[in-house]
């Protein structure tokens, strides 16, 4: 992401959180007071400090105060300050001095000592002179750790004019803090950095079973405390070489409270999980946390759902999705395409289009945006100002004829970006003819055909191996045929994808067995192929041999045998192999010959056998 583009992001962050407030801080180092009215104009107070964040070794940190002409933003020079700095959770002071700016800063170099000394020269007014050339050197205990400081100036003087009643200002400076620390994840040991921009870290705590990260820091709870500071931040930095976040949706809580935050996976090698909590959701927060931890803000990261990654050679031609980031780095664009693997001419197909953030990957609404389709490099479809509220959208093209695709997506809420994807257009291939068609009936996308099993026409029916079985989806809703079911989810056995109106799917199932499938979109929507092999045609013939006594029981007997070690006939998982028969009851016999001469199918049949087995008459 640009970095005007990242700024625009995360202000809009604060604005979605908690608005705008007039505040003192700023954080990072930087922070800007309110406007004060002196002679005509408005005057502003900037601190800074450098470093912004400690890494732990510093021996001293650059102090600077800056007055601010707001009116035509000019710096001004030659000013005389009362400098008062304290620590805001307990009010107590830990530095104070006059000084004197004869440049267009003041100056200091700040030792962190446990006592105050200052070091350096003084003017007529017997204020210390820090400048550009010569800051001056403070020992104090002062930023030892991050966190966050009061800094109250009041000008003395402007432009060697002594002012009766000062101009006080009143900031708050934040000053971040790296942390590392390590981590134990089942197996392995992880290496993690923590960015405190506030106070110390108590503790780090990993949860291997919940898979939460946690960070607990010193806080104070106080509504009054709280609309004293404009925000609280805070960052994780985690290895990409840790699964168990890199390869997962990551869930951000506060004191196990959900919030929102960014999270930037743009980096090689580490992911940056952002906490910027401002002044108006500390507040709700107040209101929802336990009262027993009103001392402590807990920064809680738990493992979610696996991320929806680009697989590797993924092809808009078999249906899979496809991301492409844009020519600015500010977006990310999703697209795949529907029904798959049926881009012919004259066939409709969908585009479906996300539209998500580059850092976040999230899903961001209330998009405008220009669609322009190519077809051999002539322009087939071109629309602007396209509207999704919800960051998705569903585009229908046919094409005329075969050749190259090139989708087109730009000015997305009129920024200057844009993308493109590519794939072909093909002739259809013939359809394989089929032994049996199904019927997706109509309006099956409504409860109600699940009660006469009327959702897929017929439900269940009954083939051989190696034959083809076509649905055809006669309604006019889209729909799936699935392998599996509503309660266990999809077998992966077969998949149509998203079939829409007059869509047809074909599937030659290659062995025996029974396959269950359902509607994604419809989960009440089930149905049935049962796949056995056929009866052999001298097994009808022995049938029709022994209803006329041409043959014995035991030859007949030996005929079933076939079938169940075959597994033609499915026999109990506790029978054993054929053994002996008790007498055959005479109505077997009749329906033996009546199999043989074609007056009863299959089926009929092989349920008067598995009677024989299930009751003993026949022992296997």
């Amino acid at each position: 992401m640009s970095s005007s583009r990242y700024l625009i992001f995360l202000f809009s962050f604060v604005l979605i959180l908690g608005g705008i407030q007039t505040v003192n801080g700023h954080g990072l180092g930087t922070v800007e007071s309110d406007i004060q009215f002196f002679k005509d104009s408005f005057f502003k107070i900037k601190v800074q400090t450098t470093p912004d964040v400690l890494s732990g070794n510093e021996s001293e940190i650059g102090f600077e105060i800056t007055t601010i002409n707001h009116d035509d933003d000019t710096i001004v020079s030659d000013i005389e300050y009362f400098v008062d700095v304290s620590d805001p959770k307990t009010g107590k002071s830990l530095l104070s001095f006059n000084g004197y700016s004869p440049d267009k800063s003041f100056h200091a170099k700040i030792i962190p000592k446990s006592e105050v000394s200052i070091i350096g020269d003084k003017n007529e007014n017997d204020s210390w002179v820090g400048s550009n050339n010569k800051p001056l050197v403070i020992e104090a205990p002062l930023f030892i750790q991050g966190g966050l400081v009061q800094v109250d100036v009041k000008i003395l003087s402007m432009g060697s004019e002594s002012i009766p009643r000062p101009l006080s200002f009143e900031t708050l400076l934040t000053i971040g803090e790296y942390i590392p620390f390590e981590i134990d994840s089942p197996g392995k040991k992880y290496n993690l950095m923590f960015a405190t921009y506030f106070d110390k870290i108590n503790e780090f705590y990993f949860n291997p079973q919940t898979k939460k990260l946690t960070a607990e820091m010193p806080f104070n709870w106080d509504s009054d405390f709280i609309k004293k500071i404009p925000f609280v931040h805070a960052e994780y930095y985690i290895p990409k070489t840790m699964n168990v976040f890199n390869e997962h949706e990551i869930k951000m809580t506060v004191n196990d409270i959900a919030i929102l935050g960014t999270i930037d996976r743009s980096g090689d090698e580490e992911i940056v999980v952002h906490f910027l909590i401002p002044t108006k959701k500390l507040l709700k927060l107040n209101e929802e946390i336990p009262e027993n931890s009103h001392d402590v803000i807990v920064f809680g990261i738990e493992s979610g759902k696996i991320r929806e990654k680009q697989k590797d050679n993924a092809s808009l031609e078999l249906g899979d999705k496809v991301i492409v980031q844009s020519s600015e780095e500010d977006w990310k664009f999703h697209l795949y395409l529907t029904p798959k693997g049926e881009i012919s001419p004259l066939k409709d197909i969908f585009l479906n289009l996300e539209f998500r953030d580059p850092v976040t990957n999230s899903i961001i609404q209330l998009i405008t945006y220009d669609l322009d389709v190519f077809l051999n490099g002539q322009i087939m479809e071109s629309k602007s100002g396209l509207e999704t509220p919800d960051g998705k959208d569903s585009v229908l093209v046919t094409f005329p004829e075969t050749g190259a695709v090139i989708v087109r997506i730009s000015n997305v809420n009129n920024y200057d970006t844009s993308g493109e994807f590519s794939f072909k257009v093909s002739e259809a291939e013939k359809l394989v003819s089929a032994d049996i068609t199904i019927e997706i009936s109509q309006n099956s996308s409504f409860p109600g055909c699940d009660l006469d099993s009327s959702c897929y026409v017929s439900s269940a029916v009954n083939i051989a191996p190696n034959q083809t079985v076509l649905w055809e989806n006669i309604d006019s809703a889209a729909h799936t045929v699935t392998s599996g079911s509503p309660e266990l989810g999809p077998m992966n056995i077969f998949d149509s994808g998203v079939m829409p109106p007059n869509g047809k799917f074909v599937y030659t199932f290659s062995t025996s067995g029974t396959f269950s499938y359902y509607c994604t979109l419809h989960p009440w929507m089930i149905g049935l192929v049962d796949v056995k092999n056929p009866l052999p045609s001298w097994i009808k013939n022995n049938a029709g041999w022994w209803a006329d006594g041409a043959i014995d029981d035991n030859t007949f007997i030996q005929g079933i045998e076939f079938l169940v070690q075959n597994n033609i006939i499915v026999v109990p998982s506790t029978s054993q192999d054929v053994v002996s028969y008790n007498p055959i009851p005479e109505w077997i016999k009749n329906n033996a010959g009546w199999w043989a001469d074609g007056a009863i199918d299959d089926n009929t049949f092989i349920q008067g056998l598995q009677f024989l087995i299930k009751n003993g008459i026949i022992q296997v």
